[in-house]
């Protein structure tokens, strides 16, 4: 094996022996590096306490998304601030580094008790004594951990002597110690790819079924309807199948012809370092597997919720808000702003025949709505702007009838129970319809309500319902609720339960009149064109109406415990399957640690020929990061065929329980590109300890002991 040799002249040797002295003369003084250290700290704290203020005044960004980019800013400062100590302290220095981070961490505790932080905690405002020491001690071991892996940068291109940033020769011996050769690439890239060719394989099959059930249920004449698509991935699957068997009966049969001596064997590195692969990529094939459909479930509810409400309401702190058409110019005219329509909202009662219940009243602007919102393209029957003109409501002897969108939308035995207790239920029996004048029911105001409460109710497009509200009038006897009937316009699917079953709506002046409101309104719904930068925007919009009184609530604040609940248990599981690879990587650590075993002679012999720490150390980094990279993408790759997969074939749930129907997938670049850096970083903290034991490896015990 031709090891890279390093010729040492005198000049080299005068520079080494310099750096030795120097080395020994800073070792003498420690507190010089820990005071470099702590103010290479504090400086990172200060960027990361400055950036987030300069993205919370100047940009649109996400409180989440300021956060990610200060603190992300703040660790790559802290990992620049190792990689630069490494240089000063010419080696790890973990002691210096130490003390450092400890007393970086009693001045932020006393920093952040002097800036009075919120708390993380919904019971209190500020945050209390014990959380300002889980951050303190958080910031102390976040600067050391990063700072020692900066360090761990450093000592690899020479921090300790000679600096060397080449892996030519390196990535030759390591390349050599895994076995990295044509064959090895050809039955790597054929055991990555074809897992995932399957699972695409497979989904693109099932969607191509699905199709040709759907359009055999849709023919007059059943019969079989075949596709070229689906002729061609047939035949790509039996001749890709034939190929391997073909493949393997082969390499049996050249197997089975050589004698027994003759067989290699494989080295047990080798097999450690397939495993290791398998166990780096189903970890990350896992996490972004699971990732991908809490992302689904989080983009769907998102999409739901948004669709029936606004991205933020602008309010008053008090009730009077009569100035609201002369506000809404203003308003429309800030950059960023889509649309703007008002609104009312009351508690209510509603009660069709001998069946009563609760609901949330919502008094809107037809013509207007449908710039904030999605009612307008959530009628199933009827129409929204029927409850501006009541006049158009068709009468009692007519029915309408669901619009076609709704059983595409709806199909399946739910649904047609649904058509069965209230449109079917009318026609059957129009004798339940208590008769109304019709100059009496054209004067009566339209209401849309939900499908869950017309079922509930068993009412539709037509029927009147009464509605009650518990703010009447005072009289001798005491307050009087007031009522008042209103006739079904529309009836509205959002997808969302408890949607469907709580809201109902009339229009602006209807519900005026009815709460006795004046021309007063309780707010102005919003609709920007970036719905992250809801919160932003709100204040960009409350600073160009002069501030107080007025303010804004965005989506994330109105939704907040459902959102937070939804973030917090994407964050628990995406903890507990990094374990699966972390696990991975103690694979990657064992497999080195044997490596080093192995290749004690190599090392000790390479060592003897000029070869310096950083050069050996390289080496099993090397190795590492190869392995690790290996597995990453095929693990990459592996998650992406199985979101296609599940995204294709549609895995069915409950709509009673999930509020949708089939398992959502939403593939998002960032968390995939997140995962792979997280995959890697832990791959590269698991080469540390054996590469840096190999590089202190002398060579007389090496050869001693061969």
């Amino acid at each position: 094996m031709n090891y890279p040799t390093t010729a040492t002249s005198r000049a080299d040797v005068a520079d080494e022996r310099r750096a030795e002295n120097g080395k020994t003369k800073l070792r003498r003084r420690p507190a010089v590096l820990i005071a470099a250290a702590l103010v290479l700290f504090a400086l990172g704290a200060g960027l990361q306490y400055a950036l987030a203020l300069w993205l919370g005044s100047a940009t649109t960004f996400s409180r989440d998304a300021q956060l990610a980019v200060s603190f992300g800013a703040e660790a790559i400062w802290f990992l620049l601030a190792g990689f630069a100590l490494s240089f000063i302290g010419r080696g790890y220095r973990p002691v210096e580094h130490l003390a450092a981070s400890l007393i970086f961490g009693v001045a932020t505790f006393f920093v952040l008790r002097a800036l009075k932080p919120p708390s993380f905690s919904y019971d209190r405002f500020l945050a209390s004594s014990s959380e300002l020491v889980v951050w303190a001690l958080c910031a102390a071991a976040g600067s050391w951990l990063l700072a020692m892996w900066g360090a761990s940068f450093g000592m690899l291109i020479g921090a300790n002597g000679h600096v060397d940033p080449r892996l030519s020769y390196e990535w030759g011996i390591a390349r050599t110690h895994l076995r990295l050769n044509r064959r090895s690439a050809r039955i790597l890239l054929l055991a990555g790819a074809l897992p995932p060719l399957a699972l695409w394989w497979g989904g693109e099959l099932a969607w191509s079924w699905d199709q040709m059930r759907r359009a055999n249920a849709a023919a007059t004449a059943p019969g079989l309807h075949v596709t070229p698509r689906q002729v061609l991935l047939v035949a790509a699957a039996v001749v890709i199948a034939l190929a391997l068997v073909l493949r393997y009966l082969k390499a049996r049969a050249e197997l089975a012809r050589l004698h027994p001596g003759q067989r290699r064997k494989r080295p047990a590195t080798v097999v450690m370092t397939g495993i290791s692969i398998a166990g780096v990529s189903v970890g990350v094939w896992a996490l972004t597997v699971v990732l991908s459909v809490m992302s689904g479930f989080e983009s769907d509810l998102k999409h739901k919720i948004l669709g029936t409400n606004s991205h933020a309401l602008l309010m008053k702190y008090s009730t009077d808000f009569s100035e609201w058409k002369s506000v809404m110019p203003k308003v429309a005219a800030v950059p960023g702003v889509a649309g703007v329509s008002p609104f009312i909202l009351n508690e209510v009662i509603l009660s069709h025949g001998q069946t009563v219940t609760g609901a949330e009243l919502k008094g809107i602007d037809p013509a207007t709505a449908g710039s904030v919102s999605e009612l307008p393209r959530q009628v199933i029957a009827g129409d929204l702007n029927w409850i501006a003109k009541p006049q158009e409501i068709p009468g009692t002897d007519r029915v309408v009838e669901p619009k076609s969108e709704a059983s595409r939308k709806l199909g399946g035995p739910d649904y047609d129970q649904y058509l069965e207790d209230t449109l079917k239920r009318r026609q059957l029996h129009p004798e339940e319809t208590k008769p109304i004048d019709p100059e009496a029911l054209r004067n009566l105001g339209g209401i849309c309500i939900g499908k869950e409460m017309s079922h509930q109710l068993r009412a539709w497009v037509g029927d009147v319902v009464n509605v009650l509200t518990p703010l009447g009038e005072m009289t001798p006897t005491g307050p009087v609720p007031r009522s008042r009937p209103f006739r079904v316009a529309c009836i509205l699917y959002s997808g969302m339960y408890e949607y469907d079953s709580k809201f109902v709506y009339i229009g602006i002046p209807e519900a005026q009149r009815f709460f006795r409101m004046g021309d007063n309104v309780v707010g102005l719904e919003l609709k920007f064109v970036d719905v992250d930068a809801a919160r932003a925007l709100g204040r960009r919009v409350v600073a160009t109406l002069g501030g107080f009184p007025y303010r804004t609530k965005d989506w994330a604040e109105l939704n907040r415990n459902l959102f937070s609940a939804l973030k917090l248990e994407k964050l628990a599981m995406a903890i507990i399957l990094t374990f699966i690879v972390l696990v991975a990587c103690f694979n990657i650590l064992s497999t080195l640690i044997m490596l080093v075993l192995e290749k004690t002679k190599e090392i000790s012999i390479l060592k003897s020929m000029g070869a310096r720490d950083a050069s050996v150390m390289k080496i099993f980094v090397v190795e590492g990061l190869t392995i690790g990279a290996i597995g990453t993408a095929m693990g990459l790759l592996l998650g992406l065929a199985s979101c296609s997969f599940i995204e294709k074939f549609g895995l069915q749930l409950d709509p009673d329980v999930y509020y949708i129907s089939n398992l959502p997938v939403n593939v998002d670049g960032g968390q995939f590109l997140m995962v792979a850096a997280i995959s890697l970083a832990l791959s590269y903290l698991a080469t540390l300890y054996p590469a840096t034991k190999a590089s202190r490896l002398s060579p007389v015990d090496g050869l001693r002991e061969e």
